[in-house]
């Protein structure tokens, strides 16, 4: 048997030292869980029997490019690898793209927590898609019911959008958990690996492997991306494909090869590099708004203090909080979330002197912003994620920051989210840090 999780493949572009593609050979031939073969048929990645592995990404370069294999020490692989390329003599390169690839896995995922994270880049780019899977260990809740993924895209920008599916199979074109279907790959999207293990508990424990290429529906980006996925307490894998400007910043350093393995522990953040620090706010607890009674004691109440116990630091998404990493509803069931609550974010912003900045704030449902014992302000409601840009003065010093969020079902199955974003008179972005607690 080809040992797939025993080999490693990088590729550099133009004398990078840092790779554009890391991971598990298998993996990014989209042959997840240390197998060595299922069938995949798609316009950029085609798998055959007997370790028949293509690859059809474009993959750009100026001056060079290297294909590093890497075998594990204890392995005895041996591989057979052809490339195609093409010399334009005498003409200069002018695409500024280049291909990168990521694979990450943890284990266990953590249930009810902040969603796996599959990519973490910067700007300009286009998201081309990913692989996911799946090894189930939790017997308490199905996998797909930790919600499905979640993009949040140039929150620092002048666009931003944040996208949020429904559950976990949507996101391959699949229904009922993708567990009453037989495997199929497909063009786009497809679940081309299923299996039911008996572990010996009352239900069996599925294995699977679940696919979606962003191409008649592209995913591009300007300053940023955050490409995230729910789940539950499993043994969760991802492979994700992406062009941007220049060699890509790396998220995750890849771990000893016996942690690679299925079944292996691997902790969320032990593998992880250091994200961007682009602020932080303060989250407070779920409010009942049931009659617009949240928001209406907003507007007509002075703000109100924090209390240690129910208040909680959240680094920001490039510019995004998302209130459901804080405040996920213990309750199964497809896009779960909170329904007719509201909730508070505060954080502070440092001006050097008195001035007034541009606030660019984007969300949906209804918003409600103060500043400092300033009247606070109704915003007003966006039924989809949409923005207002507005000039706020600021004093010297410290200047506290109020948002208070309305969520509701809505048009993005109850995502529960801003992006913030605040620019002082000389063109720079103020950094947001969180009340100590």
């Amino acid at each position: 048997m080809f040992q797939t999780r025993k080999i490693v493949i990088r590729i550099f572009f133009d004398d990078a030292e840092v790779p554009s593609v890391e991971a598990p050979i298998g993996d990014f031939f989209g042959i997840m869980h240390g197998l060595d073969y299922y069938p995949v048929n798609t316009p950029f990645i085609a798998v055959k029997e007997h370790n028949g592995y293509e690859c059809f990404f474009e993959m750009p370069f100026a001056k060079s490019a290297r294909i590093e294999l890497v075998n594990a020490p204890d392995a005895s692989n041996s591989v057979y690898i052809q490339v195609a390329w093409h010399r334009y003599p005498g003409q200069k390169m002018k695409e500024p793209r280049r291909f990168a690839a990521q694979w990450r896995r943890e284990m266990p995922t953590v249930r009810y927590g902040a969603d796996y994270m599959i990519l973490d880049a910067d700007g300009p780019g286009q998201l081309i898609g990913f692989f996911y899977g799946v090894r189930l260990i939790d017997s308490v809740d199905r996998w797909s019911h930790g919600g499905a993924e979640n993009i949040y895209i140039d929150g620092l920008g002048d666009q931003p959008a944040y996208l949020r599916g429904i559950g976990g199979e949507d996101a391959f074109a699949t229904a009922y958990g993708g567990v009453l279907h037989r495997p199929e790959t497909h063009l786009y999207d497809g679940i081309p690996y299923y299996f039911s293990e008996d572990t010996g508990e009352a239900r069996s424990a599925q294995r699977l492997v679940g696919y979606r290429f962003y191409v008649p529906d592209p995913i591009r980006f300007r300053e940023s991306i955050r490409f995230q996925f729910g789940t539950m307490e499993n043994d969760i894998c991802s492979m994700v494909y992406w062009y941007q400007h220049g060699t890509p910043r790396r998220n995750v350093d890849m771990p000893d090869w016996d942690r690679m393995l299925p079944g292996a522990e691997l902790r969320g953040g032990e593998m992880d590099r250091p994200l961007p620090d682009d602020g932080s706010w303060s989250v407070g607890p779920v409010q009942d708004n049931a009659g617009a009674a949240a928001l209406d004691a907003a507007l007509s109440k002075p703000a109100a203090s924090q209390r240690e116990a129910e208040w909680t630091n959240q680094q920001t998404i490039h510019g995004f909080v998302d209130f459901n990493h804080v405040h996920r509803p213990r309750i199964r069931g497809v896009g779960t979330h909170h329904k007719q609550k509201a909730a508070e974010a505060v954080t502070i912003l440092d001006a050097p002197t008195d001035m007034n900045v541009t606030f660019r704030i984007a969300w949906d449902d209804q918003l409600v912003l103060r500043v400092n014992d300033q009247r606070p302000l109704d915003l007003g409601t966006h039924q989809h994620f949409r923005q207002r840009t507005l000039d706020v003065p600021l004093k010297k010093g410290a200047n506290r920051i109020s948002v208070l969020l309305a969520n509701d079902t809505g048009a993005n199955h109850g995502g529960w989210a801003f992006a913030f974003r605040a620019t002082a008179p000389d063109g720079s972005v103020m950094v947001p840090h969180a009340e100590k607690l």
